[in-house]
């Protein structure tokens, strides 16, 4: 019967029917009258798309959370951000770790790289490790908000206080965005400590648990080496990170930095000309580390800068890390193919890094996945441009058009920010926005898993012939 079920179901079918269940039963719960305040039945289409959002973790949303759900609803909503950000992390290391050779492609290069080195007996640690360290960092990031905010009377009851905490811990370890404040964190800009535990929580969450598990086994040997090395019983072990959890590390504390700085500079005189220096630079912080599939927002988007809302399109895109709660193309797909392209502009053949060489397939697979994400970004911005925009004046149309795409954008990565489009879509927009997401989540995984899975070499070649491309 294993066996059947093995021929009969593609790993990628796995993902999807995963999440389209969590997703059915999510739409159907909000679709109860329980699940909001005013005791009516939210629109089918409308129920779809918030339990999409929340699987997804994506936190764009119909309506005002807080405002138009009632307790039940929250906690279904709650429940989806949970289930779709731990689900997914614990399928992917699972068929990551399970496969071995026959699915390399799912790892850190379907994930972007090669993970099969992991042995396939640590598969239960694995996941012990990250269901252990989810609930974890969710509960101290609750602890020292509720702590926080108790203090700083901010809710009227501790009850109160202690569920908002829950509730936004988990909305940003699982990078979910979705929060139960009117203008999601505009309150809290000048209170750093609230900002700090967030971005903190979308850090942990986005940098996947790939990269924690290797950097445990780094931790582990290097211990273990010294005590070795000591006794004089073995030879020194040589800790050292993959290559992947490298790239990760790098190009993560890069963006960040690039994210802090450039926001700084482009919106000091604009949304943070009214904050002391302080908050100023922690709000620009806030601003880098929110689009990376986070959601949240502590200023204004609509009143963002041109060049902020192109930079931040930029990080969306780019999007988290693999393995983890975030979207996006991925930053070591994106460290990796900046990385080919210096060395391709060195006149080297082959991709080296940190002493190791990187193989073509996961050069390939990394440009597979950008390709799909630009193609399906593009399709999905000019359907939207056709059902939100069609038969409206030329200038009003035009004005749409970069709401409209910074909507997409939001959507693929999985981040939920907005510039007000999302309560202004039609039925169609909002299945097409709807559709973005859950490709977002699930395709590129779904991909590299089908590419994995086709990949074959011919018994043949064909004559070589160029093709000019500049």
């Amino acid at each position: 019967m294993k066996l059947l079920t093995r021929r009969q179901f593609h790993p990628a079918q796995v993902v999807i029917l995963s999440f389209a269940l969590v997703i059915a039963a999510g739409s159907a719960l909000l679709s109860l009258p329980v699940a909001t305040r005013s005791g009516e039945r939210l629109p089918f289409v409308d129920a779809l798309f918030t339990s999409v959002s929340a699987t997804c973790v994506t936190g764009l949303a119909v309506f005002d959370t807080g405002e138009t759900f009632s307790l039940f609803g929250q906690l279904v909503i709650l429940a989806c951000i949970q289930i779709g950000g731990l689900g997914l992390m614990t399928f992917t290391t699972m068929f990551v770790v399970a496969s071995g050779r026959r699915l390399a492609v799912l790892d850190r290069a379907a994930m972007q790289q090669s993970f099969h080195h992991t042995p396939t007996h640590n598969i239960r640690n694995l996941i012990k490790l990250i269901v252990v360290a989810t609930f974890a960092l969710e509960a101290l990031g609750a602890l020292l908000l509720a702590l926080h905010w108790h203090l700083t009377a901010r809710f009227e009851t501790f009850g109160e206080t202690l569920y908002q905490a829950v509730f936004h811990s988990v909305s940003a370890f699982c990078n979910a965005g979705f929060t139960v404040f009117p203008g999601s964190l505009v309150s809290f800009q000048r209170d750093p400590f609230t900002l700090l535990v967030v971005t903190t929580l979308i850090i942990a969450g986005g940098l996947g648990f790939v990269l924690w598990s290797d950097v445990k086994e780094f931790a582990r040997q290097k211990i273990t080496g010294k005590l070795r090395a000591g006794e004089g019983t073995a030879k020194s072990v040589r800790p050292r990170l993959s290559v992947h959890s490298k790239f990760v590390l790098i190009t993560s504390s890069t963006l960040l930095a690039v994210g802090t700085i450039s926001f700084y500079l482009l919106e000091r005189h604009n949304l943070l000309g009214g904050l002391p220096a302080g908050a100023s630079w922690m709000n620009a912080y806030f601003l880098a580390v929110t689009p990376r599939t986070a959601g949240f927002n502590s200023l204004d988007y609509a009143g963002a800068g041109g060049a902020s809302l192109l930079l931040t399109m930029v990080l969306m895109f780019i999007g988290a890390s693999p393995g983890s709660t975030g979207g996006g193309i991925k930053v070591s797909t994106f460290g990796l193919l900046v990385c080919y392209a210096f060395a391709r502009w060195r006149g080297h053949a082959r991709l080296h890094a940190f002493r190791r060489t990187v193989s073509r397939e996961s050069i390939d697979r990394a440009m597979t996945v950008v390709v799909a994400a630009v193609a399906l970004v593009l399709i999905a911005a000019a359907l939207l441009m056709v059902t939100e925009t069609l038969g409206v004046a030329a200038r009003d149309s035009q004005s749409r058009f970069l709401p409209l795409f910074f909507e997409t954008v939001s959507a693929f990565g999985t981040v939920g920010l907005s510039l007000g489009e999302t309560g202004r879509l039609t039925p169609a927009g909002k299945l097409i926005v709807a559709a973005v997401m859950f490709m977002g989540r699930a395709g590129p995984l779904t991909l590299a898993l089908a590419i994995g899975f086709r990949e074959s070499r011919a018994k043949f070649r064909y004559a070589e012939e160029n093709v000019m491309v500049s």
